[in-house]
């Protein structure tokens, strides 16, 4: 069953190659039409309804009309308003995953609402700490062909070198790969301080290991109290959830705008992003 719905899947995302067969097949009736006509004139209808049929699944399937919608599996509605902002000229739309999303559909995710431009996934935490889904998670990403990012948890009573080195066990970037990321949203019980410079040893590490500028994710608050001023020559992923003016004068690369979006292919909620920029801007950005 799984199979099949694989093989269904990829005939819908490739028409190209369906289109190909059937016109394929329309050629064969119409030079071998003295064998068929008598015993089986019903083949010409017969390919007609193949081809109505895939027309009809195709367009229920990719929500080209709305009547036809297909219901999610967990019975909500995507946030639509939230991530039709998203026009791959100022923004793109994302989002970020780890293990609590569970066994995610890769294959389906392509078909939510609003296209898809990235997906950041939680590779690491702390010193010694991985997710559990994160090697899937990442091999699928590049499968299907968007753009992938890796982020580290950043514990601030563990050793931020030990931390740095945990992540760059586990992580391998490869040409067009988005920029690792830290993601600081605990203070620490040494003082900010102590804090400041543990997430700046991490960054300065990861830096002259990948050869690129980190991006450090954090909440709107936790920035303008904890974190500001501090990291300001590495790109920010800042989350606030609310009305979007509450982040228009932070100068954020990324914007996790919900933690509560609920797209094809994930069972759970999942956080969407915005990246600030266009298509294009995106893709040349990273490794």
């Amino acid at each position: 069953m799984a199979l099949l719905r694989t093989l269904v899947i990829w005939l819908l995302n490739h028409p190209q190659y369906v289109l190909g067969l059937l016109g394929l097949g329309t050629l064969v009736l119409i030079f071998t039409k003295k064998k068929w006509q008598r015993k089986k004139p019903y083949l010409p209808w017969l390919l007609a309804l193949v081809f109505i049929g895939y027309v009809f699944v195709f367009i229920r399937f990719y929500d080209r009309i709305e009547a036809l919608r297909p219901v999610l599996k967990n019975n909500t509605q995507e946030n639509l308003e939230e991530s039709a902002i998203a026009d791959d000229q100022t923004y793109c739309f994302g989002l970020d995953v780890s293990q609590y999303q569970g066994e995610i559909n890769w294959d389906e995710l392509l078909l939510t609402k609003h296209p898809l431009r990235f997906v950041f996934m939680r590779a690491t935490m702390g010193s010694n700490g991985l997710d559990e889904r994160y090697s899937e998670n990442w091999s699928e990403a590049k499968r299907v062909g968007l753009k992938r990012g890796a982020y580290h948890f950043y514990r601030p009573f563990q050793n931020s070198t030990e931390q740095a080195q945990n992540f760059i066990r586990k992580v391998e970037l490869e040409a067009g790969d988005l920029p690792p990321v830290l993601d600081v949203e605990r203070t620490s019980p040494f003082g900010q301080d102590n804090l400041r410079e543990g997430v700046r040893n991490w960054l300065r590490i990861i830096e002259k290991h990948y050869g690129v500028k980190p991006i450090v994710y954090t909440g709107r608050h936790f920035y303008e109290k904890h974190l500001k001023g501090s990291i300001d020559a590495y790109p920010l992923w800042v989350a606030s959830y609310g009305e979007h003016h509450k982040v228009e004068h932070l100068p954020w690369l990324f914007y996790q705008f919900s933690e509560k979006m609920t797209v094809h292919g994930i069972q759970t909620n999942v956080d969407g992003n915005f990246f600030k920029g266009s298509l294009t801007k995106l893709r040349n950005f990273g490794r």
